[in-house]
């Protein structure tokens, strides 16, 4: 949306002001949606109209991650889904009945009042052909169902893992743990005292030169004081092959990825020329091959520029507040 819009409403102009109030840090994906479509970065992180959606692959992809590097955590960050789950109407149903009790703070299932499931039926016009209320209420009320929405109340903010992911993360965590380089680059198993450790591990800069800064979470630091050497490790888990891979970095952007962590990591060390930084994707594919791609210093350089070039975009967008379109049809740099 552009400042130029006369359409725009006082809750539209007052939620803009309330983000250039506060400081913004770019992430990597936030970055990547704003090269994508600039709009719907201005949906999402402006108009605060967020699609809460996270994909099988992208649950396992979570799920691999936790348990390699962060097990101890992993009931605060996922639950086991019930072996049964309500299908169709029914679990319409409790999820509409969950949506109301937790805006009304009743999550409780013994405080759940008929008159909301009796106005669900309604709405979705089901049952209706029964004589009376405690008729559809028992349709509703199952064992199944009940349990189903207790699992709701549990869940929280926690991702949802059914058995069978687990147990397909759980082998692919094992095969990344049997291979000795990707083990060695993780330095899971180091005990020295000069080499420190990091695992998912956050980071957010404040502004420079840019009105905005910048932020992201690494799978796994390591730095070695002795000989002045940091490896920057990221886990992959990939829908296609290995050989693949270097076209999913572009298709995905994963270069601007890196170059972030670069970035982040060089300005919050302090690291200056004497250091060497080492990053390295570490991927399992499809076929669970495991394979670290080491990028070399010429290529991280190639994407540094292009990060510099990435934020540069990312200023117009954020400064003259303009997101009807990307940047190259913004400033009409596309021609047939």
């Amino acid at each position: 949306m552009s400042r130029s819009d006369s359409s725009l409403t006082t809750e539209i102009i007052d939620l803009e002001a309330e983000f250039y109030e506060k400081t913004h840090y770019f992430s990597y994906s936030g970055l990547q949606k704003l090269l994508y479509s600039p709009k719907l970065w201005y949906t999402h992180y402006i108009l605060q109209e967020r699609e809460e959606r996270l994909d099988s692959h992208l649950i396992e992809g979570k799920v691999i991650h936790c348990l390699l590097l962060d097990d101890d955590n992993f009931n605060k960050q996922f639950i086991i889904s019930p072996s049964k789950v309500p299908t169709g109407n029914n679990k319409i149903i409790m999820d509409k009945l969950f949506y109301i009790a937790r805006e009304k703070a009743e999550l409780d299932v013994s405080k759940i009042k008929d008159e909301y499931i009796i106005n669900i039926l309604s709405e979705i016009n089901l049952h209706q052909s029964l004589k009376t209320d405690q008729q559809r209420l028992d349709k509703v009320l199952s064992e199944d169902n009940l349990a189903y929405y207790k699992f709701l109340a549990e869940k929280g903010t926690r991702d949802i893992v059914d058995e069978d992911t687990l147990t397909k993360c759980k082998n692919s965590v094992d095969i990344l743990k049997s291979n000795e380089r990707v083990m060695e680059l993780l330095c899971l198993n180091c005990k020295s005292d000069d080499v420190s450790i990091y695992n998912e591990y956050g980071i957010m800069l404040e502004p420079g030169m840019y009105p905005f800064g910048f932020k992201g979470i690494i799978d796994n630091l390591v730095i070695d004081n002795t000989n002045k050497v940091v490896y920057i490790n990221d886990l992959k888990t990939s829908g296609k092959t290995l050989s693949d891979f270097k076209e999913t970095i572009e298709y995905y952007k994963y270069w601007l990825q890196a170059a972030i962590y670069m970035y982040m990591v060089k300005k919050k060390f302090n690291l200056d020329e004497t250091w060497k930084i080492k990053f390295t994707f570490i991927v399992i594919d499809k076929y669970l091959q495991v394979y670290p791609f080491e990028v070399s210093e010429a290529t991280m350089n190639t994407w540094m520029d292009g990060l510099l070039d990435t934020v540069k975009v990312a200023n117009y967008h954020y400064e003259n507040k303009i997101f009807d379109l990307p940047y190259e049809f913004c400033t009409n740099s596309v021609i047939l």
